[in-house]
């Protein structure tokens, strides 16, 4: 009789939220967030301009994805039904001494029965002739994600671009230009949605998984 043995991985695959929860799932948070996006355009308590800091566009944001999270009809998505929205959250995976302070990503939807698996929002300020945004927003945003700063455990996450002014076009078309000088494995380019909603993959630095980013451009300039 042969015996049977107990083999455990020694490099276990982490889990891995927008897997889980697939196209439908990150759709829907997608779709949320633009629903966001336009109550904050309504909101006429609060004015934007080319001066409002990003902290303050995304306390004000997430206080409207919140409440549209809670009002859906969970018996329609069951399998987000273990999903939070959480601003400001504090993220371990990689932090690399101990007593050194975690990197905090600026806003994320967390499933609480995993460590560190979530779908991430980090956002960013745009402007016209502003190239160090525009360089702020790869260094900062994009590349916080490829090197597992943000988002280790994810295989999908998104940058949020609060358009101060000018074009989204040409702002989109700059960061493009910017984001092809770390090659990544698809550039920025438009999705069929009707909204400003743009995707590029990359490879992640430390494990090699293939990620993909969606980028959502909030224009703001008339807020």
């Amino acid at each position: 009789m042969s015996s049977i043995r107990n083999i455990k991985s020694s490099t276990p695959m982490p889990y891995d939220l927008a897997k889980k929860i697939g196209v439908g799932g990150v759709n829907e948070i997608l779709c949320v967030f633009w629903q966001g996006y336009y109550k904050l355009k309504d909101d006429t308590s609060f004015v934007v301009d080319t001066s409002t800091a990003e902290d303050d566009i995304t306390q004000k944001w997430y206080e409207k994805v919140v409440g549209i999270w809670d009002s859906r009809n969970r018996a329609t998505s069951i399998a987000l039904n273990g999903l939070r929205p959480i601003h400001q959250y504090s993220d371990n995976t990689m932090k690399k001494r101990k007593g050194s302070k975690s990197p905090t990503i600026d806003f994320c939807f967390k499933d609480w029965s995993t460590d560190n698996s979530y779908f991430g929002a980090e956002a960013k300020n745009l402007y016209e002739s502003r190239p160090d945004k525009i360089a702020r927003y790869v260094s900062t945003g994009v590349d916080n994600y490829t090197t597992g700063r943000y988002g280790s455990q994810s295989s999908e996450s998104s940058i949020i671009g609060y358009v101060l002014s000018g074009k989204i076009s040409e702002i989109a078309n700059d960061l493009k230009t910017e984001m092809a000088k770390s090659g990544p494995i698809a550039n920025l380019t438009r999705s069929k949605s009707s909204d400003p909603h743009y995707k590029s993959i990359h490879l992640r630095i430390f494990d090699g998984q293939e990620i993909t980013l969606h980028h959502l451009f909030f224009d703001l300039v008339s807020a």
